[in-house]
C-alpha cells in the first residue's frame, strides 16, 4: 500500500513537471536599442505637387501621377490620389530610386534615405513612416513662361555698334540646378538623396532676324532658367576692311522668370 502511493506522487510530479515544461512561455530577444528600424517596416509617402501657378508653400497636388520605385531588385508602380499622394507598404529600411511620370511636365529622378533612425516616426502598428514631397515643372501652358530676345555679335569692326547675329545658331534653356533643394523636402525620413529633372531642357534656332523663342517652364514665385548657345564661327571685318577668321561665344546667363509672364533677353557673343 504504502509503495502504491509513492509511485502515484512520483507520477504527479512527472505530470506536473511535464506539462508546466509545455506551457512556459517562449522568450523573445529584445530588439538592440542601437538599431531602432529592427523588426519594423517602412510606410513611404510620396506626395506630387505642380510648380505652376503655386509657390511651394501653398502646394496643389497633381492627380494620376505615376510614382515608381526600385528597392532590392524589386520594381513597385502606384498612381497618386486626388491630392497627390502614393504610399508604399511594407518596404525594407534603406536606399530607393523613385521616379515620377506625368504627361506634359517634367520626370523627377531620386534617390532616397528610408533607413534614417528616427524616435517619431512610428505609428501605433510599429510602422516607421517616411515622406517625400516633390514638385513637377509643366512644359506647355499654364505655369510655364516665354524667354524671347536678339542675338548680337562684333561681325565688322568698320561700323560702330553690333549686328544681328548670323540665322540659325541654336539657343537652350535649362532649369538651375541649385535651386532644384528649394523645390523636395529635405527634412525627417525620406530625406532626398539626389534629384534630377528629364525634359527640363529646351532649345530652338534663331530666325531670319536673329531672333528666339522659348517656352520654359516656371512658378508663381520666380523660376530660374539657364541660358546658353553654341558657340559660331565668322569671318570678322577687321579695322583694315579685311576679314578675319573668328569663333564667336556667348557666356551662359541665368534668368528669373514667372508663370505666364514672357521676359525678354537679348545675347551678346564676344
Amino acid at each position: 500500500m504504502f509503495t502504491n502511493k509513492i509511485k502515484f506522487i512520483f507520477f504527479i510530479i512527472a505530470a506536473f513537471l511535464l506539462i508546466n515544461s509545455c506551457t512556459k512561455d517562449v522568450e523573445v530577444p529584445t530588439p538592440d536599442p542601437a538599431d531602432r528600424i529592427s523588426g519594423r517596416t517602412v510606410r513611404y509617402t510620396v506626395l506630387v505637387v505642380s510648380g505652376a501657378n503655386t509657390t511651394f508653400k501653398s502646394t496643389q497636388g497633381i492627380d494620376s501621377a505615376i510614382v515608381s520605385l526600385v528597392m532590392n531588385d524589386s520594381i513597385y508602380s502606384i498612381a497618386t490620389d486626388t491630392n497627390g499622394l502614393a504610399a508604399f507598404n511594407n518596404l525594407a529600411a534603406g536606399v530607393a530610386a523613385v521616379t515620377i511620370d506625368y504627361p506634359n511636365h517634367t520626370r523627377a529622378n531620386l534617390v532616397v534615405d528610408l533607413s534614417t533612425p528616427s524616435d517619431t516616426g512610428y505609428d501605433a502598428n510599429n510602422l516607421r513612416n517616411a515622406s517625400t514631397m516633390v514638385a513637377l515643372f509643366p512644359l506647355s501652358g499654364e505655369g510655364t513662361a516665354t524667354l524671347s530676345g536678339r542675338l548680337f555679335a562684333d561681325l565688322d569692326l568698320t561700323n560702330a555698334g553690333l549686328e544681328n547675329a548670323p540665322v540659325g545658331i541654336k539657343v537652350s534653356t535649362l532649369i538651375e540646378s541649385s535651386q532644384l533643394v528649394n523645390y523636395v523636402n529635405h527634412k525627417g525620413d525620406g530625406e532626398i538623396l539626389s534629384i534630377s529633372y528629364e525634359n527640363a531642357a529646351n532649345s530652338t534656332i534663331t530666325d531670319n532676324n536673329s531672333d528666339y523663342s522659348i517656352i520654359v517652364p516656371a512658378t508663381a514665385s520666380g523660376l530660374k532658367i539657364v541660358i546658353q548657345t553654341d558657340d559660331f564661327v565668322y569671318d570678322q571685318i577687321d579695322v583694315g576692311g579685311n576679314p578675319q577668321r573668328k569663333i564667336f561665344h556667348a557666356d551662359a546667363d541665368t534668368v528669373k522668370v514667372f508663370s505666364g509672364i514672357t521676359f525678354y533677353k537679348d545675347i551678346q557673343f564676344n
